[in-house]
């Protein structure tokens, strides 16, 4: 399965680490070395997400983890091999800032990718030794080299970018993948086009601010509900160029929800071609689209939409979507004489054109569909039946 914004999967998977974490120093003194190895084995798993998730739940530790390891920090290569670098990402956690600043530097000396989140962690640590050890470690890993790595951090670089002591390199960070080398554009739209989806909507809002019109598209694309809202917002902005607007507002103007359907079409009444637009939204099945469509419309000084309604309710080639638009707006703008034209409608073999029928006829000739109720009754489907009044 795989899992998009959901978050169960990932507070389990930060809640596991903590555990695992936990027996591993509980079980620190029977074997050291092998114990390291288990430690190792657990932080080299360990997703962005889990390891802030790690350091929150340490950051209250009264205890000290140099005590708890028994470890001499000038000496972890020597008594950890190749898992010192496990041990030191444990230190940066510790409530003593000598022992972060010893984690730190141990891994400043580490190529290994596991180590870049624990030292993305330290840029906004309180002390200066510790901020300028990590600091000077992330600046010497933002290569074109480690693009792609620094792409699969970025929920993590994001969240940092709003911590004031860490702002500036996460800045840094940003524009060297948007403004540097063509290998980070393309890190990043390698990760808006991954399985990972706090990844992708990472690289598409970084990638939104150059190329507006492509990342839409793209969030689009995934289908995502989270990610086509936030598409919406982009391309509905008013600072948008309007023909970038105008290229995406039919993404929008075809989504299955009522609510980015209202926007798109919103952002189209300031368009000065947008009078074939709001007629066909006329037709929306949402009251709030057609509601502002009618609006827009009569802000140009058109009127007479209920004709409209009965146009495409008399024509045979009407697609579904249209007749059910027909059968609500006619509900909304009709007059009495328009309920002999609905009950046509009252047996249409699709269920959802039905029950607007039904609606529609209770709302514009209420003694026409008392005197239809018994044919309410019998229908088949409940969504029809539930038109009937309260009792009956």
């Amino acid at each position: 399965m795989r899992w998009k914004h959901d978050e169960w999967p990932q507070r389990w998977s930060a809640e596991r680490l903590i555990v695992g974490v936990e027996e591993v120093l509980h079980s620190w003194g029977q074997d050291p070395a092998r114990t390291a190895g288990r430690l190792s084995g657990l932080l080299r798993v360990a997703t962005p997400r889990a390891v802030v998730v790690l350091e929150g739940a340490y950051r209250g530790r009264r205890r000290s983890l140099a005590a708890m390891l028994g470890a001499d920090v000038g000496a972890l290569t020597k008594d950890y091999g190749a898992n010192a670098g496990a041990v030191a990402a444990l230190l940066t956690f510790d409530r003593s800032g000598y022992l972060r600043e010893a984690g730190v530097r141990w891994l400043a000396t580490s190529d290994e990718p596991f180590a870049l989140p624990f030292l993305l962690l330290r840029l906004n640590d309180p002390v200066d030794p510790v901020r300028q050890q990590a600091t000077a470690a992330v600046h010497a890993r933002l290569t074109v080299g480690h693009a792609t790595l620094l792409v699969q951090f970025l929920p993590l670089i994001e969240g940092l970018g709003a911590r004031r002591r860490a702002g500036p390199i996460v800045r840094t960070i940003g524009e060297l993948l948007i403004d540097g080398d063509s290998a980070g554009r393309a890190a990043l739209w390698a990760g808006a086009r991954g399985d990972d989806f706090a990844v992708a909507a990472s690289c598409l809002r970084m990638l939104a601010a150059v190329e507006p019109a492509a990342a839409v598209e793209q969030a689009v694309a995934t289908g995502d509900p989270a990610l086509r809202h936030w598409a919406t917002g982009v391309a509905t902005a008013r600072s948008l160029d309007p023909a970038v607007q105008r290229r995406l507002l039919p993404l929008l103007e075809s989504d299955p929800n009522p609510r980015i359907r209202w926007k798109a079409l919103r952002a189209r009444t300031h368009h000065p071609d947008s009078e074939p637009h709001l007629r066909s939204a006329l037709l929306d099945p949402d009251a709030r689209v057609r509601y502002l469509a009618r609006a827009g419309l009569r802000a140009l000084g058109h009127t007479g939409s209920a004709a409209l309604y009965r146009t495409t309710l008399a024509n045979a080639d009407a697609t579904r979507d249209a007749i059910i638009g027909a059968l609500a707006g006619l509900a909304d703008m009709g007059t009495r004489d328009d309920a002999t034209q609905l009950v046509a409608f009252l047996e249409h073999p699709n269920v959802r054109i039905r029950g607007e029928a039904w609606r529609a006829l209770a709302t514009l000739d209420p003694d026409m569909f008392t005197a239809h109720a018994g044919q309410l009754r019998a229908d088949p489907s409940g969504k029809v039946r539930r038109h009937l009044p309260t009792g009956r």
